[in-house]
């Protein structure tokens, strides 16, 4: 068998062993190409001929094709080719092309393996002079395998940030790019790995430069799907890590905390995450496990504590937007929990805090309603600082991980 790796530099090898050096030249391997790349594999010989012969006067030209194909037949065997006096066939099984092989894996849905397979541009650095049609052809084809190599490798990519490795979903998307920078669901998937490694500021930055050469080569603009998820990167603040963490997580060649032995449940978690936001729906999750194996234990990351935790709060000096300073907790379902990329801020009608400010020296008023985290029940509650004004949050004992954090 004649196996071919055309996704990249070309890479050609038969029955295991390195192919001949008379199967390696240039029109030798293009019309083998051609013809397994053709539908059902076949051609006529008056094609072949003005494909790669079209210079040559037709006498000499059909015997270049014939001197070809006996080339080909000492590799693949007498019966690996099949031809008449008016077409040329590859018979099954003779030739194994990895386009064909990344189809059908893509497929069944494995595109670990497909993407395996993408080192390149469909035929990386190949050509033939003085075959002007066979360069056409081989530009159409490049054009529609960067196109469906981009599009599995973004589909790995997600595949990855799903099972929680940012850093490999990371290298996946930057690949993608690498082979063409203008499809926007690779620039999406770039932004979204990189905001989830934290790295806000270079999630920016790819999207200002892709705004740029998008207006400076092909005088366009990003689609309003892209720009969008380009503002919520840009409002969000999300917890870092400390510089010297981050270095060694690089370093070790991952980008958040490892989840040991729980990566499906970890996926079921953000397949759940995905479906609320995708059709608008409430969800809730139930992490239950034994004794100590809670949710300082488990875990689970930022990005995936944030989605699966109950309201929690933080403690730091603001000023509010009536312009009363104040300092003290405030609670999640007023803002956010540090370190959620993802989560719009949003503000829960049925919070105690209504932002109101109370008269200096007045009595601080029990807050209505009560809530339950943790199995326990906790009492609403308000704080005054000083004689400006107080506001009034509503704060869950949630864990001590989120509380703490500055």
């Amino acid at each position: 068998m004649i196996v071919v790796r055309a996704l990249g530099p070309v890479d050609v090898s038969v029955n295991g062993a390195p192919a001949p050096a008379r199967l390696l030249w240039k029109k030798n391997l293009a019309l083998l190409i051609y013809l397994a790349r053709s539908p059902k594999r076949v051609r006529t010989r008056e094609h072949l001929i003005g494909l790669l012969w079209g210079e040559k006067p037709e006498e000499k030209a059909r015997h270049s094709l014939n001197e070809a194909l006996h080339v080909l037949r000492l590799s693949a065997g007498d019966d690996g080719f099949e031809s008449d006096t008016a077409q040329v066939r590859i018979a099954p099984g003779t030739v194994d092309l990895d386009t064909d092989t990344l189809e059908a894996l893509a497929a069944a849905g494995d595109y670990a393996r497909a993407a395996a397979l993408i080192n390149g541009d469909f035929l990386e650095g190949f050509s033939v002079r003085g075959a002007s049609e066979f360069d056409n052809w081989l530009a159409a084809e490049r054009q529609q395998w960067c196109r469906r190599s981009v599009e599995v490798l973004v589909h790995r990519a997600g595949q990855l940030l799903t099972a929680g490795n940012v850093a490999a979903a990371h290298d996946m998307v930057e690949h993608a790019r690498e082979l063409d920078w203008r499809p926007e669901t690779a620039v999406r998937t770039a932004l979204r790995t990189l905001a989830l490694a934290g790295d806000r500021a270079g999630a920016l930055a790819l999207f200002d430069e892709f705004v740029a050469r998008l207006q400076r080569e092909l005088g366009a603009e990003p689609d309003a799907e892209t720009s969008a998820l380009a503002q919520r990167v840009r409002l969000e603040r999300t917890w870092r890590l400390p510089k010297a963490v981050r270095e060694a997580a690089r370093a070790s060649g991952s980008r958040r905390t490892p989840l040991v032995g729980r990566a499906l449940e970890l996926e079921r978690l953000t397949d759940a995450w995905s479906a609320c936001r995708a059709r608008r729906r409430a969800t809730v999750a139930v992490i239950e496990g034994d004794a100590g194996a809670g949710p300082k234990s488990s875990r689970l990351g930022p990005g995936s504590m944030a989605r699966s935790y109950p309201p929690c709060a933080r403690s730091r000096p603001t000023t509010t937007r009536y312009g009363a300073a104040y300092s003290g907790s405030r609670a999640a379902d007023c803002s956010r929990p540090p370190g959620s990329p993802g989560l719009r801020r949003t503000r829960s009608r049925s919070c105690a805090a209504r932002c109101q400010p109370l008269r200096p020296g007045a009595p601080l008023p029990r807050c209505y309603g009560q809530w339950r985290t943790s199995n326990r029940w906790s009492s609403s509650w308000m704080t005054r600082t000083g004689s400006t004004g107080s506001r009034c949050s509503r704060l869950g004992r949630s864990s001590a991980t989120w509380s703490t954090r500055p």
